[in-house]
């Protein structure tokens, strides 16, 4: 889905968000540049795979947190993991690196992809910033609207307390 496809499920869903345009941003640290005057949950989005690549997930955390392997393999009762190539992005979620986000669970056709969301997030902020399939935008909304939007359309979700 691009943008303006994202926009109009989230209006025929009657999902009130905003929307904050920006130069393109890799980094949280970048996109913070440009949304330091909106209140929303910071996070960051880290697609991942098992190493035999049966499972992949797209792990939701707090841009502050560190990614800790062993308590996320623990928790999500999964192997070894690492993080997926460009290759695997384009393919598997649509887009490319430094744009990777819940919204890209929307190209995820065959539904492979788990969303895993650090409870922590939840209690951050009613709302969370992400990127639209595109990294010169971001959309602010309450997290509950889009982890409700994602459900809807099958992906798979789980939240975890690390």
């Amino acid at each position: 889905m691009n943008p303006q496809q994202i926009y109009q499920l989230l209006n025929h869903n009657e999902i009130e968000y905003q929307l904050v345009h920006h130069p393109a941003v890799l980094t949280t640290d970048e996109a913070d540049r440009y949304v330091q005057d909106y209140s929303f949950a910071r996070t960051k989005n880290l697609f991942l795979h098992t190493h035999n690549r049966k499972e992949y997930f797209l792990y939701v955390l707090p841009e502050n947190k560190r990614f800790n392997e062993k308590s996320f393999r623990q928790t999500v009762k999964t192997s070894r993991l690492s993080f997926a190539s460009p290759d695997e992005l384009n393919q598997i979620l649509g887009v490319a690196p430094g744009m990777v986000s819940p919204f890209n669970l929307l190209n995820d056709r065959y539904h492979q992809v788990s969303l895993i969301v650090d409870q922590e997030v939840l209690k951050m902020n009613k709302l969370i910033g992400v990127h639209p399939n595109t990294n010169t935008q971001t959309v602010i909304l309450k997290t509950a609207d889009l982890l409700a939007l994602l459900k809807k359309v099958g992906t798979s979700i789980q939240i975890i307390n690390f």
